[in-house]
């Protein structure tokens, strides 16, 4: 197989790079990034590597040209919630244009299929929990929700109108090994064992009472997900799936196993509710169960442990 791999050097897809070249051995990974959020030292070894930005046509068409791609996986993003809210036109360029840009050219070359990284932004704040796809209307709170519902609709319009085989995966507060606490994917988890493991002048804090809930994502359920995606026989023409836990664990819940898994005693600063933030997130996994038999690989408190053990190791 021959794949391009979008935001190769960020947190989930350097992890899908990694783990896709260790179970497909004989394939050829192609990837791009501009290093905006990514990390150098995060790159596998043995890739075809482009560094530019996925808005570079020239560039996206030499890379097209050349390799011949199957399938593309399209993890490349400007990530943060915040930033967006402080320049929504840089990040629209990149989030919507730049995923525009890459289905054009996937439709010229004959892409197989185009596997879009979504978000459980785009709910907004569900109205019923746990969250189905086709029960809560998208509601996004955020230019970079906005972003992505865009993407998602662009890649069912490639489909409906080129015939270009799309699937949008909405990942789920994804966290795990290589999720640096400073990154822009940052969840509270590598937030606050950042600051235990690497602390700097600035305090961890906590927003709010902590009673707010999240379905925490192991990274290695998106890597699943994504596969799963790919290899699935079936048409999907741009429809949309939840990638998550399927559960839901309170903030202070994870504070106290986080303590548990450590030895160590977290201190936070108490910080007001963040404006806009939802009360708690919950997916509902029957849609992707049905279509793609997607079973998470990993709980909540495994992929909690082996996070530990990786910011451990970082010492």
């Amino acid at each position: 197989m021959r794949i391009l791999v979008t935001g190769i050097a960020g947190f989930i897809g350097s992890n899908f790079a990694k783990q896709f070249q260790s179970k497909f051995k004989d394939s050829e990974i192609v990837g791009i990034d501009d290093f905006s959020s990514g990390r150098k030292d995060a790159l596998p070894e043995g890739i075809s590597f482009y560094e530019g930005s996925i808005t570079n046509r020239e560039l996206l068409e030499k890379i097209f040209s050349t390799h011949k791609l199957e399938y593309v996986f399209h993890f490349a993003a400007v990530p943060r919630v915040s930033y967006s809210v402080e320049h929504p036109t840089i990040t629209t360029s990149v989030n919507v244009l730049g995923t525009v840009a890459l289905l054009e050219a996937s439709k010229n070359y004959g892409v197989k299929r185009f596997v879009n990284s979504s978000s459980s932004s785009v709910y907004g704040g569900a109205d019923i929990l746990p969250t189905k796809e086709s029960e809560n209307i998208p509601n996004p709170k955020s230019p970079y929700a906005a972003q992505k519902l865009c993407t998602e609709i662009f890649c069912k319009v490639f489909s409906d109108l080129y015939g270009l085989d799309t699937v949008n995966l909405r990942y789920f507060n994804v966290y795990g090994p290589g999720q640096y606490g400073d990154s822009a994917y940052s969840t509270v988890i590598s937030a606050w064992l950042e600051n235990l493991y690497f602390p700097t002048a600035t305090k961890s804090f906590i927003e709010g009472d902590g009673m707010q809930s999240r379905d925490f994502c192991y990274v290695d359920n998106v890597v699943l997900a994504n596969i799963l995606a790919m290899e699935s026989n079936k048409k999907f023409g741009g429809e949309a799936f939840n990638v998550a836990q399927g559960e839901r664990i309170s903030i202070n819940e994870v504070k106290d196993l986080l303590e548990e898994y450590t030895g160590r005693k977290i201190d936070l600063e108490n910080h007001p509710p963040r404006i806009g933030d939802v009360a708690h997130t919950h997916a509902d996994l029957s849609k992707i169960k049905d279509w793609l038999d997607y079973e998470p690989l990993v709980n909540f408190k495994g992929g909690l442990s082996s996070t530990v053990k990786w910011f451990e190791e970082r010492k």
